[in-house]
C-alpha cells in the first residue's frame, strides 16, 4: 500500500512518504513515454524529433523555471476558481528538503473540485502540448509534453487514490506531511 491511512473519528487521514513518490514517479516515465512516444513515431520522422528535443535541451532551465511556476499556479487558480473564498485559501511555497514546489488549499473542498485542481497542469502542460506535437509532428512541442506530464506524476498519484472515493465528499491537503484528509460525509467537511 503507498498511502498510510489513519482513520480518526470524522475523517481518515492518507499520507505518503516523498521518496516513494520520487521513486514511483522515476519509473512512470516508461509508461508515458510509449504512450506518446509510439504514436509520434509512428506517424512520424525521428529526425524531426531530435530537433524539437535539441531545442527542448537548448532551453531547459527556462523551460523547467517558467513550466514550474505554471504548474502551481494552474493548481491555484482552478481551485481559486472552484471555491467561494478563491485564493484567500491558496498557499504557495517550496519544500526546501525535497525542492519541491507546491501549492495548498487550506480549507476543505468537494474531491471533484480537488480533482480539477490537482489534473488541471497534467492537462494544460503535459497532455494537450503532447498531443498536439503528435498530430502536428512537432517533436518540441512532443517533448514538453512528455516532461510536463512526467513532472505531474505526484498529482496523478494522488488522484488516482481519491478517484476511488464518492466525488462529493470533502477533502482537504494534510497540513504537515504530504497527502490529504477525507472527511466523513456525516460531517460535509467541517471538522
Amino acid at each position: 500500500m503507498l498511502f498510510n491511512e489513519v482513520k480518526k473519528e470524522d475523517s481518515v487521514e492518507y499520507t505518503v512518504q516523498m521518496g516513494r513518490v520520487n521513486l514511483i514517479a522515476i519509473f512512470m516515465i516508461i509508461p508515458i513515454l510509449i504512450i506518446f512516444l509510439v504514436p509520434y513515431l509512428l506517424l512520424w520522422n525521428f529526425d524531426i524529433l531530435k530537433i524539437g528535443y535539441k531545442l527542448f535541451l537548448k532551453n531547459i532551465f527556462l523551460l523547467v523555471f517558467v513550466g514550474i511556476i505554471l504548474h502551481e499556479l494552474l493548481h491555484g487558480i482552478t481551485w481559486a476558481i472552484l471555491t467561494k473564498k478563491g485564493f484567500n485559501q491558496i498557499k504557495f511555497g517550496i519544500n526546501w528538503k525535497y525542492l519541491s514546489p507546491y501549492t495548498h488549499f487550506k480549507e476543505p473542498l468537494k474531491i471533484k473540485y480537488y480533482l480539477a485542481g490537482a489534473l488541471m497542469p497534467l492537462i494544460i502542460l503535459g497532455i494537450i502540448p503532447a498531443v498536439y506535437g503528435i498530430i502536428m509532428g512537432d517533436g518540441f512541442f512532443l517533448i514538453f509534453g512528455i516532461f510536463f506530464t512526467w513532472a505531474a506524476a505526484g498529482d496523478i498519484i494522488s488522484s488516482i487514490r481519491l478517484l476511488r472515493l464518492p466525488m462529493n465528499i470533502f477533502v482537504q491537503d494534510h497540513p504537515k506531511e504530504l497527502g490529504f484528509i477525507v472527511f466523513d460525509q456525516a460531517t460535509n467537511g467541517t471538522l
